[in-house]
């Protein structure tokens, strides 16, 4: 074992990632991706205005996500005045991540005498980790990969260190794992795969009997960490809309506000068996595979290339070895990377089964520097050697990354710059089809009810009653009525104002200024077809 680190070293690490990760925050620029306009800015300002049941799907379908872990950007842009301090807290969650990584990295490689290197170790492992397409993409920025990021490093942190240290040291370790997991995935649903991995990764080490034993009470603590962050929203989904997770798994709960269906993007992942058997080498240079945007990350192709060698050496070295010699007793370190091995290839495996998309894999793409260069080094047994081939990779995987751009924009002087007109009160505002424009909707005062009758959940002449219930408010409002609409009106706002028999007034429009989408927003009155 490494010798104990001085007192100062850890704190240390976790104010330069700190530092380091609120810099990087702020020299990517100001979140203004579609995400936040589309629903991590309305969501909290709709649960602390109570508009959950007084808007009707403004957002589209992630209208009913868990607001939890958007509170605390909400907050920050009301404590602050300044878009560049917003974006450097921003970062925090980056940086808990970030030192659980490290803290893991110092367990698989120590800093002790009799393993050379250990520090340069770490550090390409850190480098590839840190500098992926998914985290890149994501950090800094409302999307909310990094916070339950962070928990899942945490996580997957204290059941390695149990691993390598022994439950009788460590005796709650997996207990405190999993409740932080469940609460990862209690912030973040699709992060149960990682769930999924940590719990399988808990059978291994230990006896025969912890090992079966230890995922059931793991599971049970897991569940506790969700309901803490999730169940109270789920509570409130089910008064609304009779499903807790309203409206994913609806083929389950029937919840009769939508259609009878189990809602999954099936439009990434593999689409052949070749796919599914080597989709890291397909997806790292055709990133449409796996993201709407165009990225490109040979992380994990490196790591199936690394493993499959790895193998390949293993077996090699078994035949050339004397069967009857004893073995070479275990390495410290060997518990904690079966753990670390089990949690990626399960967690992968789900990933592939569920999503397929690859801003959800954040966790694997910080951990897999630490199995691409534990790989080398099992292949590589020479000093110099090892030390050339690890740093080339780590050079070359960081150099070669491509994140997709999330829509970033300069800071200016606040965080929102917008300018919304004052609409009367009792007014019914349409939201426009498809475009993210419920970041808006704060900015027009609280009087104005807003509707979306045709998004990416419901479509008008729908049987569901969330369809059925869009179509009798706008039916029977007795005040005014408006469009919100993006750009110039598409065809898709033509047949909703057509289904509803209304007709906008184009001569009285007015332009919603906003620097987030460069003035693109008008809010039109509407008015009875054939009226004057």
């Amino acid at each position: 074992m490494a010798p104990a680190p001085r007192a100062w070293l850890w704190p240390g690490v976790f104010l330069a990632c700190v530092g380091a990760a609120g810099v990087r925050s702020v020299l990517l620029g100001k979140d203004a991706s579609w995400d936040l306009r589309n629903y991590h800015w309305y969501n909290p300002w709709a649960l602390m205005n109570g508009r959950l049941g007084f808007d009707l799907a403004p957002a589209q379908l992630q209208t009913y996500h868990n607001p939890l872990a958007d509170l605390p950007f909400y907050a920050l842009v009301h404590a602050s005045a300044e878009p560049r301090m917003v974006a450097f807290a921003m970062g925090l969650p980056s940086a808990v991540a970030a030192f659980f990584l490290v803290r893991i990295l110092a367990l698989l490689f120590p800093f002790d005498r009799t393993r050379a290197n250990g520090v340069a170790w770490v550090a390409a492992a850190a480098a590839i980790g840190l500098t992926g397409a998914a985290g890149t993409a994501t950090w800094g920025t409302t999307m909310n990969e990094w916070p339950p990021a962070a928990l899942a490093m945490a996580a997957l942190w204290l059941v390695m260190r149990a691993a390598i240290e022994g439950e009788d040291k460590r005796r709650f370790a997996c207990a405190a794992a999993s409740i932080l997991m469940g609460c990862a995935v209690g912030l973040k649903l699709t992060y149960a795969v990682f769930a999924v991995g940590l719990l399988l990764g808990c059978m291994a080490y230990g006896t025969v009997r912890a090992r079966l034993l230890r995922p059931l009470w793991s599971s049970v603590f897991m569940a506790l960490g969700f309901l803490a962050c999730y169940g109270w929203w789920g509570w409130i989904l089910w008064g609304e809309f009779a499903n807790p997770f309203f409206p994913y798994f609806n083929a389950t709960f029937q919840s009769p506000w939508w259609e009878p269906v189990d809602y999954f993007d099936r439009n990434f992942g593999p689409r052949d068996w070749k796919q599914w058997i080597f989709f890291p080498l397909y997806f790292a240079h055709r990133g449409a595979l796996v993201s709407e945007l165009e990225l490109r990350d040979y992380r994990l192709a490196a790591l199936l290339a690394a493993a499959l060698a790895a193998w390949a050496v293993a077996r090699y070295r078994n035949l050339r070895e004397n069967p009857s010699a004893a073995a070479p007793p275990p390495e410290p370190t060997a518990a904690a990377w079966r753990v670390l091995s089990i949690f990626t290839i399960a967690s992968y495996v789900f990933w592939l089964q569920l999503f397929g998309i690859y801003r959800y894999l954040v966790p694997l793409e910080l951990v897999s520097g630490a199995l691409i260069v534990g790989c080398m080094l099992y292949v590589f047994r020479r000093g110099r050697v090892r030390m050339a081939v690890v740093a080339l990779l780590a050079v070359a995987l960081v150099a070669s990354t491509r994140p997709w751009d999330p829509g970033r924009i300069a800071f200016g002087d606040a965080y929102f710059d917008v300018k919304a007109p004052r609409l009367p009160e009792r007014a019914l505002v349409i939201v426009g089809y498809r475009h993210p424009m419920a970041y808006a909707i704060p900015f027009f005062g609280p009087g104005a009810r807003f509707v979306s009758p045709a998004n990416n959940l419901i479509a008008p002449g729908q049987r569901n009653r969330l369809a059925e219930r869009a179509a009798a408010l706008i039916r029977d409002h007795p005040g005014p009525r408006y469009l919100l609409e993006y750009k110039e009106r598409n065809g898709h706002d033509e047949r909703t104002l057509a289904h509803f028999g209304l007709v906008a007034d184009d001569a009285a429009c007015i332009p919603v200024r906003s620097s987030f989408d460069a003035d693109h927003m008008r809010v039109c009155p509407l008015r009875a077809a054939g009226a004057r």
